[in-house]
């Protein structure tokens, strides 16, 4: 019963407000008087202030470490994350300008100037009366200027079917404040790797991040504004060899072989797996037209060093072969295209491209 008289009164205060007419000397009709409420013409007054949005301001910091088989634990880091609030205010576009006044008749007495305009002296164009040309919305600190966040900024839009402009600015409330440490078990790190990661505070929350590692860990968070991370490693993925791992020492033409000597800075690493090496002959031509002589792929057991021993007859002929015998200039240059390949379980089997060697001649 109570309900039922709490629902009555309200509809008897929306009707009033919407100029809904109610016999009182009958019963009442609820449904009737929600109907002629939504049926009036009577609005409620415009609202000009938007809904507020809210934002978060987002700080990381970064975390390195290097080559390591031991525990490394980083220093503590300082966070912080700023709630931004956006007001908003809607301001209707200006009605448009009335209808000029009509034309006079040329032949009969001329009108009065209008109020406020002096013979000679129009209105500037687009300047109606009541519409000054430096329309000021009345927001408290607008300067008509898109500063982005944290200033004044305006677009256009619109409310309900109404067009127009919102006026907003940020304002900065809470302030969140963490701190972030990672502790790392013990794990291999080679010489040529490295880990990366990035703790990022955004309102309360303070997340982990890997940005590039050679091992997936299992994260146990302790704290809740004083947080530690502890990773333990759960298993290792290969990464991408030491382009610079191997290097040509020198290349030669010997005992009728073509020789290139190749060290290996990581061979005791990589030591139990393989490398491949390819090289690719090719012949100096006249100015840029260098032609291939063949190629030739050499697998060796990981050393400090290697030694490929090659000559033209045990190269494989690729599709830019070209048969050089019809070049009498004389005496040769030749030099090598050569790159690497680890096979194992330490590195990607990735191709690294090394470039070419001096030219020796023949």
């Amino acid at each position: 019963m109570t309900n039922k008289l709490v629902v009555a009164l309200a509809c008897l205060g929306f009707t009033a407000t919407a100029g809904a007419e109610v016999n009182f000397d009958q019963d009442l009709d609820i449904k009737s008087v929600i109907e002629q409420a939504k049926n009036s013409d009577v609005k409620a007054p415009y609202p000009y202030y938007g809904p507020h949005r809210v934002r978060y301001s987002r700080e990381c910091k970064n975390f390195s470490f290097g080559p390591s088989a031991f525990a490394q634990a980083s220093e503590r880091a300082y966070l912080s994350s700023t709630e931004y609030t956006e007001d908003c205010r809607f301001v209707p576009n200006p009605p448009p300008p009335p209808p000029p006044p009509p034309q006079p008749n040329p032949n009969g007495p001329k009108p009065p100037n209008p109020p406020g305009q002096q013979p000679g002296h129009p209105n500037p164009p687009g300047h109606q009366p009541g519409h000054p040309k430096d329309y000021n919305p009345g927001f408290p600190g607008y300067n008509g200027s898109d500063d982005g966040p944290h200033g004044n900024y305006s677009y256009p839009g619109n409310y309900g079917n109404q067009q127009g402009t919102w006026y907003c600015h940020e304002r900065a409330g809470r302030v969140f404040q963490a701190t972030a440490q990672l502790n790392v078990a013990p794990r291999q790190l080679y010489p040529w790797e490295s880990e990366a990661f990035n703790v990022c505070m955004e309102a309360d929350r303070v997340e982990l991040d890997t940005r590039h590692s050679p091992y997936r860990y299992h994260v146990d968070r302790q704290g809740m504004y004083d947080v530690t991370f502890n990773l333990t490693p759960n298993y290792r993925t290969p990464t991408a060899p030491d382009s610079n791992g191997l290097s040509a020492s020198s290349f030669a033409f010997r005992d009728d072989k073509f020789v290139l000597d190749v060290s290996d800075r990581w061979g005791g690493e990589y030591a139990g797996e393989k490398v491949e090496i390819k090289v690719e002959l090719f012949k100096d031509g006249f100015l840029f037209f260098n032609s291939s002589q063949g190629e030739k792929t050499f697998t060796f057991d990981v050393a400090r060093g290697y030694q490929l021993a090659f000559a033209e007859g045990d190269l494989q002929k690729t599709a830019a072969f070209a048969d050089p015998g019809g070049d009498l200039r004389g005496p040769k240059k030749f030099y090598v295209k050569w790159g690497f390949r680890r096979v194992g379980s330490i590195s990607i089997n990735e191709y690294v491209n090394k470039g070419s060697t001096d030219k020796i001649t023949k």
